[in-house]
């Protein structure tokens, strides 16, 4: 508790003395847009980052070449917190000071929920890329969500576990990362409305390398799966230490670890990992009477061409964002406040789904767009169990 006090105290502290122009930082009707792009490039995050900083790119990218909005060019504006939520308050501050009219990322809840009192402070329009349910709720006039919240993570797992007739569920979770400890306590708030008993539960430290007394008494209890929730390095750690250890037990990440620089390198230690993704990551699997196909496969081209790699679930997220900012800017202007008129009013067709932004709901992914996937040759494919008719209904 005293670590997320002296976050917020720090924002406070910055933000009081970044002066008292930032609602009127960047409101120019003429030259480029300037957007700020606050991800993690090094450190821990470094994954999530990365498929934020490429996704957020080829949107760019894309608008530019057709001109701009209005005639005016996209600028993306990147910055790197180092995987330090002390860092992203400095960086934030550096964004507002360079005039973005706009803020992506960062990509981890603790960071997000770090600079949300100063966002909401400066007025400017922030669309935050983790996944804990507090960065929108509650409501703040200028932080929105576009990664599906941690309680819909627990609810589409807890979910497929009871399609699939499984009733025991042991947990590993970081306790020093927000958006993991949210999940866990949702999942767990949740398993009795779905027949599942917890059967252990073991916390661990982001620096941790070393998980043989974890996974130790996690076998000893026979669950019949274990789900991770965790960020970065340590879900390689332990999948490659589950692996070794043979346990022939199911494990389950969540979407922290929909990206190639998880299932790289873990090697083949990832081979039938389950993971729960949102419809994007395994697009290429959906069925063409998916509605929202068309715009995922738009999309995942011209990014593997320019990338080399099928989108990560971190690209998807900026790539939804940027769609947001693209289309407020478009109705309502380039200033901060038209983008946040904008983005209050959010109807919109996404790679993951169709998402409604309103003064009141600053999420929207549909739970629908949540699914479940397993690692098959290094590539994510839809989980055993799931349906045509599922997968032809996500996202609406």
């Amino acid at each position: 508790m005293r670590g997320k006090l002296g976050l917020v105290a720090v924002a406070l502290l910055l933000a009081a003395c970044a002066g008292g122009n930032s609602a009127t930082t960047g409101q120019s009707n003429a030259g480029p847009i300037k957007i700020g792009l606050l991800t993690s490039l090094t450190g821990n995050y470094a994954p999530l980052g990365t498929g934020d900083e490429q996704g957020a790119q080829l949107m760019v990218d894309r608008v530019n070449a057709q001109g701009g909005i209005n005639g005016r060019k996209l600028e993306l504006d990147i910055v790197n917190d180092g995987s330090d939520p002390n860092q992203t308050v400095v960086q934030l501050n550096r964004l507002d000071s360079d005039g973005v009219v706009a803020l992506l990322g960062p990509p981890q809840s603790t960071a997000d929920l770090a600079i949300k009192p100063l966002v909401n402070q400066k007025k400017l329009p922030t669309i935050a890329l983790g996944a804990a349910d507090q960065q929108t709720n509650p409501v703040t006039p200028y932080m929105w969500q576009t990664a599906n919240l941690s309680s819909q993570v627990a609810r589409d797992i807890l979910g497929y576990l009871q399609q699939e007739g499984k009733t025991r569920l042991a947990m590993m979770y970081d306790s020093a990362n927000a958006y993991a400890v949210a999940g866990h306590d949702e999942t767990k708030s949740l398993m009795d409305r779905y027949g599942i008993t917890l059967v252990d539960d073991e916390s661990f430290q982001t620096s941790a390398t070393n998980f043989t007394p974890e996974i130790t008494r996690v076998v000893a209890a026979k669950p019949d799966f274990t789900l991770v929730w965790a960020t970065g390095a340590p879900p390689v750690v332990i999948t490659k230490q589950w692996a070794a250890a043979n346990t022939g037990i199911p494990l389950m990440m969540t979407g922290a670890e929909a990206t190639p620089l998880y299932v790289q390198p873990a090697g083949p230690a990832a081979e039938g990992v389950y993971l729960q993704v949102v419809m994007a990551d395994i697009g290429p699997y959906l069925p063409a009477s998916n509605r929202f196909k068309k715009i995922i496969d738009g999309i995942a081209k011209p990014f593997q061409a320019k990338y080399g790699t099928y989108p990560s679930q971190f690209s998807w997220d900026a790539i939804t964002a940027m769609s947001f900012l693209i289309d407020a800017i478009k109705r309502k202007g380039a200033t901060r406040e038209a983008i946040r008129q904008g983005l209050d009013s959010i109807s919109l067709d996404t790679a993951n789904g169709h998402y409604t932004f309103t003064p009141t709901r600053h999420y929207g992914m549909p739970q629908s767009a949540n699914t479940i996937a397993i690692v098959r040759n290094g590539q994510f494919v839809p989980a055993p169990g799931l349906t045509e008719q599922q997968l032809a209904k996500a996202g609406s």
